[in-house]
């Protein structure tokens, strides 16, 4: 219900356009008194702030379902070509375009001969006119024989009215199509920079249906003038029969202006910042056809800008221009990483296979190469492990560098990367602590490697009974299996010296999983064998230390007796079992 305070504020309006307020076009959206809308525009016109000219811009890209708003059109589409100001004509362009939409609707045609009704599809404007007072209006409905007079809001939806009525919108945008039409053959480059904000203008809605792209009389000149598919009228543009607009193709007006070297970069400004698929189509059509020899130079930062784009037809258009692309050779190793992070990860494989060609392992350090190898991407990883090996062959890796990888992130590539790291640390290089990284990974694939590793007699770690007393306390139920396995298999090979060490770490780490007591037993067996023999100290003491380390009670009072007994008869050893528990305080 209509209140006094509903009404629009002429005050309030004064008071936004002065302060440059925001919400200026909200109260000006409310008037519909055309003589006030006139007087008004010719300030708005007037005023030199950007801040007005933005007002301009955001007005014309509103749904023109203003009443009584046909005046202000009318005199900004006049005052934008006396000035010539082709940036608000573009925009003025695409507004009057979205005026004029056309539905299918079907008509019947009574057939003597066959006694039936002939059904043909026809494309029609439906009288959609905003007015003020739509009470008692009527209109003409239908075509030909079928047309019959009905009432204007019984068949009209309000929120779908728009300005004007269908021979003045027609006649708007022939009037600026004209302009443009003469600019094109004045200023090539004005022209082509008019017509990318245009079409950079337009969005995915407006082509909600078929028929609605065609229905863009103006677009359909600017990108597709020269068609054999099209007939264009003065008021509308026709899909000729037989044709699809799957099959449409680019044909613009003047193509020469799309052909020259400069036009590359509008066509790509299209692909950046386009609203709509068909606009970004037409610009790769162009591109792809004109500017083959142009797009293969382009700037690598421009290039990535396409690769992460949001529509997948820019992004293969990208990736097909990267392949090509002249410049790879002397891109810098930074821009490969920078391009590595910032592209769909799609396009992973296809830089990788180009680092590959053109990067060289001698293009990047150490700590770059194994940051690529721990990426958790499948491509990323396996070009870094591929580098990483040409490095090691021609530079060692250090310990804490091959250590490193045990942080990978890919599971695809840790078996043979964890592989070829403990292969690497099988040698003189070879330290417990940097061996359990790998076993204490989360990754089941890089737990399994190591087991793969260590089962074998001839590793290192096979005969390391820090290793396997460390192990007996892993968290990890696949790797413990594995591991009570192993051992039960090693105590029952014949010719297995009951004095040789095997057979005690073997029965600590059985105990683990059959009892406390079994553990504790061990452990005195531990204690009577170094005092038996003070020689075999070095071998069994570091597996009391990790006894005394143990989160269960019991276990660190059994290491910490055996420890103390030992020390009690051989005094020479206390040294030796300070150097493996310097937090060990005797009194």
């Amino acid at each position: 219900m209509s209140t006094q305070d509903s009404r629009p504020s002429s005050l309030m309006l004064e008071e936004c356009f002065v302060a440059a307020d925001q919400r200026f076009l909200d109260e000006w959206v409310r008037f519909n008194h055309s003589e006030f809308l006139a007087r008004f525009l010719e300030r708005w016109l007037a005023d030199p702030r950007p801040w007005a000219r933005q007002q301009i811009l955001q007005y014309l890209r509103q749904d023109l379902n203003l009443p009584g708003h046909e005046v202000v059109f009318k005199r900004m589409c006049r005052h934008f070509c006396n000035v010539g100001d082709h940036e608000l004509l573009a925009h003025s362009i695409v507004a009057f375009d979205r005026l004029v939409r056309r539905s299918r609707i079907v008509r019947l045609d009574w057939n003597p001969q066959s006694r039936q009704f002939d059904r043909e599809e026809l494309l029609f404007a439906k009288p959609n006119k905003t007015i003020q007072n739509e009470t008692g209006r009527t209109t003409e409905w239908g075509i030909g024989k079928f047309k019959r007079t009905v009432p204007l809001p019984d068949r009209i939806n309000k929120n779908a009215n728009r300005l004007f009525n269908h021979r003045t919108r027609n006649h708007l945008r022939r009037r600026i199509w004209r302009y443009f039409r003469w600019l094109s053959y004045r200023d090539a480059d004005a022209y082509a920079s008019a017509m990318t904000t245009a079409i950079i203008e337009y969005r995915d809605a407006d082509f909600a249906a078929g028929e609605n792209i065609i229905d863009n009389w103006s677009l359909m000149h600017v990108c597709y003038f020269h068609s054999d598919m099209l007939q264009f009228s003065a008021s509308h543009t026709n899909l000729l029969s037989g044709c699809s607009l799957a099959d449409l193709t680019a044909a613009p007006y003047q193509p020469e202006i799309w052909q020259r070297p400069e036009a590359a970069g509008s066509l790509i400004d299209i692909l950046l910042s386009a609203h709509s698929v068909l606009a970004r189509v037409w610009a790769i059509e162009l591109l792809q056809r004109d500017h083959s020899d142009a797009i293969v130079r382009t700037d690598i930062p421009l290039l990535m800008q396409l690769l992460s784009h949001t529509d997948p037809r820019v992004q293969e258009f990208a990736a097909e221009v990267f392949r090509q692309h002249q410049g790879l050779a002397n891109l810098a190793a930074t821009k490969w990483l920078e391009l590595l992070e910032r592209c769909d990860h799609a396009h992973l494989p296809m830089i990788c296979e180009s680092m590959k060609k053109h990067v060289s392992a001698a293009r990047l350090g150490t700590p770059q190469l194994i940051q690529l190898t721990l990426a958790r991407a499948v491509p990323v990883s396996e070009l870094g492990f591929h580098l990483l090996k040409s490095r090691h062959n021609e530079q060692p890796l250090t310990v804490d560098e091959i250590t490193s990888l045990s942080r990978l992130q890919c599971e695809s590539t840790t078996s043979e990367i964890s592989m070829f790291a403990l292969s690497l640390l099988d040698s003189d290089l070879y330290q417990t602590d940097h061996v359990m990284e790998f076993f204490d990974s989360l990754s089941q694939s890089m737990r399994s490697a190591a087991m793969d590793w260590l089962e074998p007699s001839a590793s290192r770690g096979h005969n390391d009974p820090v290793l396997w007393a460390r192990l007996i306390e892993t968290p990890f139920d696949d790797t413990r299996l594995r591991i009570v396995e192993c051992l039960h298999r090693r105590t029952q090979l014949p010719g297995t010296e009951t004095d040789s060490l095997a057979p005690v770490w073997c029965a600590v780490v059985l105990g683990v999983h059959r009892g406390g007591r079994s553990k504790l037993k061990a452990i005195k067996q531990m204690q009577s064998a170094i005092l038996q023999r003070p020689a075999r100290a070095a071998e069994l003491l570091p597996v009391l230390a990790v006894a005394v380390r143990s989160l269960r009670a019991p276990e660190r009072r059994g290491a910490l007796a055996a420890l103390a007994a030992i020390v009690l008869q051989n005094n020479e050893l206390q040294v030796e079992i300070q150097r493996l528990l310097p937090e060990l305080q005797w009194i």
